[in-house]
């Protein structure tokens, strides 16, 4: 059985915003460069503040060494192989250059393991209170909306009939 340890390094995307992530694993660290959004990403469909709040606390980016990034979004991977040991350099490209980057030094990384991680607060209950709020407040907006709808509406009604029966 060969007992040698490895570098594995994945490339996925699909998820509407970009991050470096690593895994400890029997056979050396897995790391993992995600990139999507060129043509769109989270902050089309939700604001600002929502996006950020997912991408940190929702997804939870558990193995995350950055912190990831919500913009328009590509990833690179790149070899260098005229050091001794080959250098993979990791990086996620937005509007204004390199917005993530990770060097892995091939010879040195396969006998240690990941790099510290960017650790995000969680403060659960806080969350879910916020979240519930915030969800409570849009269905108030809505129902009030709608309310003022359907008097405004009863009040035009009204109007047109008592106008029409004081004319004939």
């Amino acid at each position: 059985m060969i007992s040698r340890r490895v570098n594995t390094i994945i490339i996925s995307g699909d998820s509407h915003f970009a991050e470096l992530q690593c895994g400890n694993t029997t056979r050396g660290p897995l790391f993992e460069v995600q990139s999507s959004g060129m043509t769109h990403n989270c902050l089309d469909w939700i604001p600002d503040l929502l996006c950020k709040y997912y991408i940190k606390y929702v997804s939870e980016c558990n193995g995350c060494i950055v912190e990831p990034f919500i913009d328009l979004n590509f990833g690179t991977l790149s070899v260098m192989w005229e050091t001794p040991h080959p250098r993979v350099v990791l990086e996620v490209r937005g509007r204004t250059g390199v917005e993530l980057h990770y060097l892995i030094d091939v010879g040195s990384v396969a006998d240690s393991n990941c790099p510290p991680k960017h650790h995000v607060e969680h403060q659960l209950i806080w969350q879910l209170c916020a979240i519930l709020i915030l969800t409570l407040f849009i269905i108030l907006l809505l129902y009030i909306g709608a309310y003022i709808s359907v008097a405004l509406f009863a009040r035009v009604l009204v109007y047109i009939r008592f106008t029409k029966s004081h004319r004939d």
